[in-house]
Formats: structure tokens, C-alpha cells, sequence
């Protein structure tokens, strides 16, 4: 037999609880609960959703305006792309129209971005509009 060393007299006063139990008890099955109350025959209302539903907003804009803004800032940009791509040079006239355009019309879109305040029926609501 071996000499014990510094570890084995350390160990040997451990109670490691190292027994595993034969079988594990399986848990009671949780019952849903009644959706009638015993006191009332009406059924339970279900309860209120947490999110507020919203209707989405149609894809086409219904003003003439925002959709004209959108096309000219897609579209300067664009023509300046396709120009450098086709290797044409444009005139400096033309650049600067490109770029007022651009600018005039994300000016545009800024200025008419709904409000959201007192007027609205859900003005206090600090929840994410998609």
C-alpha cells in the first residue's frame, strides 16, 4: 500500500455527499385553470394584449408632393452615379441643379414628417412606430 501524502489527510475529513439518488420523483402535472369561475357560470374575458395594434401605413404616399421629394432625392444622386458611370461629364450647372434638388427635397420630406404631440389620440406613448 501507498504512503498517504498532504492531499489524502486533507480529503479524508470531507463529507463530499457524493450519493445519487436511485430514481428522481417526476414533477406533478400542472392543470391549466378553469375558464369558468366556480361562484359565476360566465366565462373569464381573456386578457388585454400588451401592445397597442397599429395599421400599417400604405406604401404609396398620398400626397403628390412626398412622392415628387422621394423621387428627386433617389434621383439625383442616381443621375450623378450613372453619368460617372457611362464616363460623361457633366457641366457645372448641372451638378449644382443635382445637388439643390437633393437638398430641396430632403428639406422638403423634413418639413412635412408627422407630428407627434398634445393633438394625437396616443400622444404620451413612448413605444416604436414601424
Amino acid at each position: 500500500m501507498t504512503e498517504r501524502d498532504d492531499f489524502d489527510k486533507i480529503v479524508e475529513g470531507l463529507d463530499l455527499g457524493l450519493e445519487f439518488p436511485d430514481e428522481v420523483p417526476e414533477p406533478a402535472p400542472i392543470e391549466p385553470p378553469p375558464l369558468l369561475r366556480s361562484d359565476e357560470a360566465q366565462p373569464l374575458e381573456p386578457e388585454e394584449p400588451f401592445y397597442r395594434r397599429v395599421e400599417p401605413t400604405p406604401l404609396r404616399p398620398r400626397r403628390r408632393g412626398v412622392a415628387v421629394a422621394w423621387t428627386a432625392l433617389a434621383g439625383a444622386p442616381l443621375l450623378l452615379v450613372v453619368a460617372t458611370m457611362v464616363g460623361e461629364i457633366l457641366p457645372r450647372p448641372m451638378l449644382f441643379g443635382a445637388v439643390l434638388t437633393f437638398v430641396a427635397a430632403a428639406i422638403y420630406l423634413v418639413a412635412h414628417l408627422p407630428e407627434h404631440g398634445p393633438s394625437r389620440p396616443d400622444w404620451p406613448d413612448d413605444g416604436a412606430v414601424l
